[in-house]
Formats: structure tokens, sequence, C-alpha cells
């Protein structure tokens, strides 16, 4: 058990080679936001680190691909080290398969406050490694595919013969009852979009997951995760929200009564008070559910677009942003059993849906109903539907419009 209490701060995923993708278009003024988002929330973390003055940091992989970065993501991360270890901060770094170090050009020197763990072998560091020791660091960069048949072993970790405070650090997923039963007390995790606690009692096993979003499916706030450490052992685990841009989906409800107006009022209200809660810019999709005409409107008219167009620009140029990504009209209502029982071409069209409702295993492949146009082929590719929740509400909203622009009824 430690003497004294300590704290470090845990990071991962940060994936500076990756840019959020998602928009349909992207307006001027967010443009240099976009590109410099994944940096923006890294340092960030960096911040983070030096302002909350922890004794270390843990690094767990899938930082960046230099080969994708070129110059600007290495001398980004040697400035960021370069400042931890002028505020006499530690980093012990588990790289990722994509992490490669030793690839960097031969004049991107890592300082010596960087320790990388080895590939080919469990690594092990004390720290403070210039005085007593408070903590034993053990663990891995991932040199191996795991699918060739080396996977992370809980058992490689070995704690501390002598009952330091055991932390083991690396990418990739382990078997949670094994690691229980090891005898580490905090497992540092990385290779995961989504923070995610796997147990935190007696021990903890952690994955603070991407400090920035990259699509409207990584929504919410995104972060690193500070950990205290106290005199008995026990680990407090905070997030540390670090996203320059989140994502965000914004449900309203219809009801029959409900005019265009009124809509609006209400998105109004909506983006006034996300504004208001908000310490960073907000790209934010619209569903928008309910019944009423309002709904079929939105779902077949050009009303859609012109809402799209007021929100952006009564809305989308305020400080922080709020900008619309897109609008969704959702409906649950259950459609008519006759409808499937028609011997028309609308009859033909529902039942072949229905064919992909009743056999989950069924694959939805989108790509063959598309244009043979290398954009479109990309796009299908990106919209893999295997959730069970998002493949019932794509067949339904497909259901939906084959009613509209096969019978020309419109179902609110």
């Amino acid at each position: 058990m430690p003497d004294q209490p300590f704290r470090f701060l845990h990071a991962s995923d940060f994936r500076l080679d990756a840019v959020p993708r998602g928009l349909s278009e992207v307006p001027d003024h967010l443009r240099d936001c976009l590109l410099d988002a994944p940096y923006t929330a890294a340092r960030r973390v960096f911040d983070t680190a030096i302002s909350e003055r922890v004794a270390f940091v843990l690094l767990a992989g899938n930082i960046l691909q230099a080969e994708r970065t070129g110059p600007r993501g290495t001398a980004f991360l040697l400035e960021q080290f370069d400042r931890l270890a002028a505020a006499g901060i530690a980093v012990y770094w588990a790289a990722s398969e994509t992490d490669r170090p030793e690839t960097w050009p031969a004049a991107a020197i890592i300082p010596k406050n960087v320790r990388l763990f080895a590939r080919d072998h469990i690594t092990e560091f004390l720290h403070p490694s210039d005085g007593p020791a408070l903590v034993r660091i053990v663990g891995t960069s991932c040199g191996r595919d795991p699918r060739a048949g080396a996977p992370l072993r809980p058992a490689d970790f070995v704690p501390d013969p002598v009952g330091l405070f055991s932390i083991a650090a690396a990418c990739g997923e382990m078997e949670p009852a094994e690691m229980q039963s090891q005898g580490i007390h905090y497992w540092a995790l990385g290779g995961r979009i989504e923070r995610a606690t796997l147990f935190d009692t007696p021990v903890a096993a952690h994955y603070p997951g991407t400090p920035q979003g990259r699509n409207p499916r990584e929504s919410g706030a995104r972060g690193c995760t500070l950990a205290s450490v106290d005199e008995r052992g026990s680990v407090r685990l905070t997030p540390v929200a670090c996203s320059a841009l989140q994502w965000h989906e914004e449900p309203i409800s219809l009801d029959p009564s409900t005019r265009r107006e009124d809509l609006e009022t209400m998105c109004a209200q909506r983006i006034r008070a996300l504004a208001e809660h908000s310490k960073c810019d907000l790209l934010v999709t619209w569903s928008i559910g309910g019944s009423g005409p309002l709904l079929a409107e939105l779902r077949r008219g050009k009303f859609r677009g012109e809402l799209l167009e007021w929100l952006r620009i009564e809305h989308g140029l305020s400080s922080p942003v709020v900008w619309t990504v897109g609008l969704e009209a959702v409906s649950d209502i259950a459609l008519p059993t006759a409808l499937y029982e028609q011997e028309t071409l609308l009859g033909d069209y529902l039942r072949a849906l229905r064919e992909y409702e009743v056999d989950p295993q069924q694959p939805l492949d989108v790509e063959s109903l598309l244009a043979a146009d290398p954009s479109a082929t990309s796009f299908a590719r990106s919209v893999a539907i295997s959730d069970a929740v998002m493949r019932k509400r794509v067949l339904h909203e497909a259901a939906l419009l084959g009613i509209d622009l096969l019978s020309g009824e419109a179902t609110s």
C-alpha cells in the first residue's frame, strides 16, 4: 500500500490522425475547429495533468499513427512531453499496434521523462525512479496481433512482491475475472472509444475512452480520467471532459396540435439551454418523434430542409457553437397489418422488409442497393448496421418511406 496518497492521469485513444466525420457539409467557421479537434482535446488532457499536479501520466495506446499525421503529430506529442517534463511529470506509455515511435524520424527524440513499455515482453518501472518507490507499474506495448495466438494475459502482469501499489498498463482486452484475481491494484487499459470501468472494488480496471468523439455515434462528453489513490490503496476515478467538439442527440416529441412555430420555439429553447451548460462547441442531431401531421410533413416535404437551414442560420453562429448536423423524423407507430397483405407493389415491398425484421441474422446489404459510385460505396461501408436497435429503427423508417412513396399516404 502507498505510504502517502498520490494522483495520476490515465488517458488513451487520442487518435490524432482521425478528424471528426459525419457532417454532410462543413461550415467555414467550423472547418479549422474540426481539423484541430483531436489535437485540442489531447492538449486539454496534458493541461489537466499539469494543472492537477499529478505524479505521472499513463497513456494506454492508440495515440497516433505518425505516418498519417505527418510531422505535425510527432511534433505536437513531443511538445506536450516537454511541457510535462518541465512540470516534473513522468509519462508511462503502453503503445498499441498503431503507435510506433521506432518509426519516427531520427530527429524526433522522445524525452527522458517518457518511459515506453517494450513490445515483446512485460516491462516494469518503479515510480519515482530517483527516490523511495511509491508505485510499481508493469506493462507492455502491443507488438503482436492477438489473433495470431498471443493475446494479452493477466497472468503475465505480476504485482509488486513487497506490496507496493501495482498498476498494469496495456492496450487491448483481457478476461475480467482473471484480472481481478491477479493482485494488481489498477488496470490502466486502452483500445476502447467508450469510457468503461470493468470493476472498481477492491481493485479497479478502467478504460478512459477517447478524449474526442469522431462521429455522431460517439456522442456525449469525452475525456480522460484522474485517478486518486489514498493511504489505504483505494482508487477514486474522476472523469475529466476534454472534447473540443461534442456530438449530441436532442429528442423532441410532437403531438397532433404542434405547429411549425411551436417546433421552432422548442428548438430555440433547447439550443439556449444546451449552450448555457456546454463548455465546448456542440454538433447536434435532432431526433423528432411523436405524432401528428407536422411529423409527416418533416418526413415527406421540404419543411425538413427549411427547418435545417433556419436552425443553422439563426443558431449556428453563436459561441459556443450549436451547429445542427441533421434532423431525423422518428415514428414508432405500428403499421396496419392490411398494408402487408395488399397484392400491390407496396405490399411486396413491406413483405420484403418484414423478412429482415423476423430474421435479425440476415444482413442489410446497403452497398448493393446504391449506385456504382465510389462515394456511395464508401458511405455504405461506413454505416454497417449491426446494432439491433438501429436495425429496427432503419427498417421501420424504410417502411414508412415506402408507404409515402408507393401509396401517397402520409403516415403520422
